[in-house]
């Protein structure tokens, strides 16, 4: 029977089943193996931090504002006043070009010449900043000797337009110092020191003029004594034009006029001191002549000593002492004479006294012997 057999197969199938989940349920459960963990990759290193990088053309902008710096700083002479600190930001420039430099090769060296630059650019700001307070204090100074100087020269009454024009800028800047505007102040007292010194030397130069006239010594060097006048003339000209750099070419053309009316002085004191050897030369052979060098040979000494130091004194150039000495060797020299001369008309008379004193005695004797022969002719 087919259906029977079906059934005991499935019973039996049942059986084992229910066998092998039993087996199964009475056995402990395996743990399951834990994941192995995740490796992080490593982080890398950090890196320096790098500078940030410019443009070829950012560099080039730097450049020349730090070349700009380094041209006023120079143009205002800080090396004057501030030495080292000039030098310092000198040495920052050269830096920075050779970075610069050396970026227009590598571009990955832009950052470092990025920041050279900067800091030459701040360098030459601090000094310029530093500076332009040191050179206003420097260009105070200097207005204010040659203030001083002009004054000594007389210059506030003889070149009064250009005294006060001295004092009207020099007010100027030190109203600008005061204000904080160091700055501008520089040129305002370099201003004011031009025109004291135009002062000074326009006045130097006036006295000189006048000297020349009153003691016509023109005549002994004409060619000079006109190129100074024209020199002379010149400044005025300048002068009258009002521009700064018309005026302060008239420093030059004082100095030259100065020069040409030292040269005409000297030329005419040299002329006077040569007169005045003449006359002492003339004095020294009369006193000579009557032999004063033996009748009052202390008082000729003393006249040839003054003498000589004339002669020393013309031959160094010192013309004024050189004519002061052979005046007063020729009077010395005069009175010389005159005193050998009273020795010698003495002596003379003397020796015509004695003289007549002999006449009238052998004149005596002869009358004794007329006197005698007659009374022996008796």
């Amino acid at each position: 029977m087919i259906p029977g057999k079906n059934l005991r197969a499935s019973a039996s199938l049942l059986v084992l089943i229910a066998l092998l989940l039993g087996s199964c349920a009475s056995k402990p459960a395996a743990p399951e193996p834990e994941p192995a963990p995740i490796e992080k990759p490593a982080e890398p290193a950090p890196e320096p931090k790098a500078l940030a990088g410019a443009s070829q053309a950012d560099l080039d902008a730097l450049l020349a504002k730090a070349k700009e710096l380094k041209k006023k700083s120079f143009d205002l002479k800080l090396f004057e006043v501030l030495p080292e600190d000039y030098k310092a930001s000198e040495a920052k420039y050269a830096s920075a070009v050779e970075s610069h430099n050396a970026a227009s090769k590598d571009a990955q060296k832009s950052g470092e010449a990025k920041a050279a630059l900067e800091a030459s650019i701040a360098s030459y700001e601090a000094l310029i900043a530093k500076g332009v307070v040191a050179l206003a204090e420097a260009k105070r100074e200097q207005a204010d000797q040659m203030k001083a100087t002009a004054l000594k020269a007389g210059a506030d009454a003889k070149a009064a337009d250009r005294f006060q024009a001295g004092e009207k800028a020099y007010a100027a800047a030190a109203a600008l110092v005061e204000s904080g505007k160091h700055e501008p102040s520089v040129a305002a007292f370099e201003e004011a020191r031009l025109y004291f010194e135009l002062a000074y030397k326009r006045s130097v130069g006036g006295e000189l003029r006048a000297g020349i006239a009153e003691k016509d010594y023109a005549k002994w060097d004409s060619g000079n004594n006109q190129l100074a006048e024209n020199k002379y003339a010149a400044e005025e000209g300048m002068w009258a034009t009002g521009a700064l750099d018309s005026r302060a070419s008239g420093v030059d053309l004082l100095d030259e006029a100065i020069l040409r009316f030292n040269l005409v002085v000297q030329k005419g004191r040299q002329a006077e001191a040569t007169g005045s050897k003449q006359k002492s030369d003339d004095a020294k052979q009369k006193s000579e002549e009557i032999k004063a060098q033996v009748a009052v040979k202390q008082q000729y000494d003393e006249a040839l000593a003054v003498y000589e130091r004339g002669v020393a004194k013309l031959t160094s150039g010192e013309y004024e002492e050189a004519k002061a000495a052979f005046d007063e060797s020729k009077a010395a020299f005069d009175a010389a004479y005159d005193e050998a001369a009273v020795k010698r008309a003495k002596a003379k008379e003397a020796m015509e006294a004695a003289a007549a004193a002999a006449a009238d005695s052998a004149r005596k004797a002869q009358e004794a012997d007329a006197l005698v022969g007659q009374a022996a002719a008796r």
